[in-house]
């Protein structure tokens, strides 16, 4: 259906009924438009290959901002403008959200899961195709912040406009601002992002009782106006009704969501909603990812694992994660020893109704290596440690049974440049970024270096362990953890079928996997028909 000159849609080439179906839908995309007050063009980097082209045209757009917005490194010269709508209806993403037992539960996991965004994201990489454009980046997520970015001009611009709300106000489709715990580990000099706040919702919500970390995480909620509000909404006197939150808090996207009971009589407990990943190709790959997150954020628990980390810092790995194969080449801050301080959890908090109350704490957590061994005329298999030695060979072949998927590791497409070697993700080497002499602080002023304390690191590194960095690895804590649960122990057919969502998982962190979009890119750059000007 095209658009014809009667319909009202914002969208240059798409009528309201092919953006979606649905009211709300249409009201948000047209909302965001008429607020925002100026075209809502989507920018997106242009793939330079050989024979690309420039095809960015128009004049009315701000290429800086849209540089800052499309991450770093891209050439300012080679974008492509694409019609908002076209982006907004045609990605898909993969969310999970868990329910904890209380709100604090639910602020413990809330704060360890934002570090994770980023590491997730580049993990699932999967858009690298926007229209018939080959894009320079491999990851959806900023290219839908400009799809619903409704700032204005001054708002964008950090520009204040007679309060503290209209200031440094990131787009709504952004990474966490804030951390929201409780935890003493939780330092004030790892909230570092300047955040813009309602000062008037802040203060009744402390004069109601709520503590100040909290107060503020709501209070910057409401320094953005609503995008719907329907008027059965706006009529309703209920003390317990939320549905005037939830439209604010509906129209607000980051990484992670923290989501409060829909009412005070609800079944529905504090819930945490993880939303960077890109939904995957095939139906395991999507199961693999989402049985992670819900192990990882029992592992989190059950450890009391530290991740917390300066904000500004996971601003940086967010950026990263957008890079072509971010997973292989770009490394990523995060604690280096997330079990400093911390320990099992007792049996009365302890994640699973059943575990080992008495959890050996001398237990080794062996690191995986590159988590997949291969020999020369073998099948890639997963390594296996300690109990698992019985149940965890698992064939990278057999992970799927469907002939016609894309393989995981596509042996028939000649491998990029940009591959890295199993050499290069040996070791991390942690950058350090020099204080110029106007930035030495004094002895006196001295604090950990936030670039020893959370080094860079590569996804191998984070997600399989790296002796070489004390890195621990995810997959590796996740595997004790499931060791000292009754019902998930070595030999079970539960047990087995996660360590074959954990092989592929260790597989795309060590480069032997490879991601949807870098998958994507190649088999377009290896087409009879593709002539290297960046196009499908």
């Amino acid at each position: 259906m095209t658009k014809q000159a009667d319909d009202s849609s914002p969208s240059a080439s798409l009528a309201n009924l092919i953006i979606s179906p649905e009211s709300r839908h249409q009201a948000l995309f047209k909302n965001t438009y008429t607020r925002r007050g100026r075209e809502l063009d989507i920018v997106v980097p242009v793939y330079p290959d050989s024979n690309t082209q420039c095809s960015f045209q128009k004049k009315n757009i701000d290429m800086d901002l849209a540089s800052r917005q499309e991450g770093k490194g891209q050439p300012e010269n080679n974008f492509t403008v694409l019609d908002p709508a076209v982006c907004l209806i045609n990605v898909c993403s993969l969310q999970v959200t868990m329910q904890l037992r209380d709100i604090d539960e639910a602020r413990r996991l809330y704060d360890q899961l934002i570090p994770l965004a980023p590491i997730m994201l580049a993990l699932t990489a999967a858009t690298t195709i926007w229209s018939d454009v080959l894009a320079n980046t491999d990851a959806r997520w900023n290219i839908l912040s400009q799809c619903v970015d409704d700032r204005t001009l001054d708002e964008a611009d950090g520009i204040s406009v007679g309060s503290q709300r209209n200031r440094n106000l990131r787009p709504r489709y952004s990474s966490n601002d804030l951390f929201m715990s409780k935890d003493p580990r939780l330092l004030d000099r790892y909230q570092d992002v300047d955040v813009a706040i309602d000062d008037e919702v802040k203060r009744k919500l402390l004069n109601s009782s709520m503590d100040q970390r909290l107060a503020t995480h709501f209070a910057h909620l409401f320094v953005r106006d609503p995008l719907v509000v329907f008027a059965k909404d706006s009529e309703a006197d209920e003390p317990q009704d939320t549905s005037l939150f939830e439209a604010i808090q509906g129209t607000t996207y980051p990484t992670v969501r923290f989501k409060p009971p829909p009412s005070l009589h609800s079944d529905i407990g504090w819930r945490v909603e993880f939303r960077p990943m890109e939904v995957q190709m095939t139906d395991f790959e999507n199961a693999a990812f989402a049985i992670f997150i819900m192990l990882l954020s029992r592992t989190i628990l059950y450890f009391d694992l530290n991740l917390h980390m300066p904000i500004s810092m996971i601003d940086e790995n967010m950026e990263n994660a957008h890079t072509r194969d971010a997973v292989n080449c770009e490394r990523f801050h995060l604690r280096s020893d997330p079990l400093s301080g911390a320990k099992p959890t007792s049996a009365s908090t302890a994640v699973e109704p059943r575990v080992d109350n008495t959890p050996n704490s001398q237990d080794s957590i062996t690191p995986i290596s590159d988590g997949i061994h291969e020999s020369p005329g073998s099948e890639a298999t997963e390594s296996s440690t300690g109990a698992d030695a019985s149940s965890s060979t698992t064939s990278l072949s057999s992970i799927s049974s469907d002939a016609s998927l894309p393989p995981y590791c596509p042996d028939n497409i000649t491998r990029s440049k940009r591959s890295s070697s199993d050499a290069d993700l040996a070791e991390d080497q942690p950058k350090k970024r020099p204080h110029s002499a106007a930035q030495q602080p004094s002895v006196s002023q001295q604090k950990p270096d936030p670039h020893e304390e959370f080094p860079l690191q590569s996804i191998s590194s984070l997600i399989n362990g790296n002796p070489s960095t004390g890195s621990p690895g995810f997959i590796p804590l996740i595997k004790r953890y499931l060791d000292q649960t009754h019902d998930l122990h070595s030999g079970t057919t539960a047990r087995a079928k996660i360590n074959q969502y954990l092989a592929l998982i260790a597989a795309r962190a060590s480069g032997k996997a490879w991601t949807a979009a870098k998958w994507q890119r190649e088999f377009v750059k290896g087409h009879e028909d593709y002539r290297g000007e960046g196009r499908c």
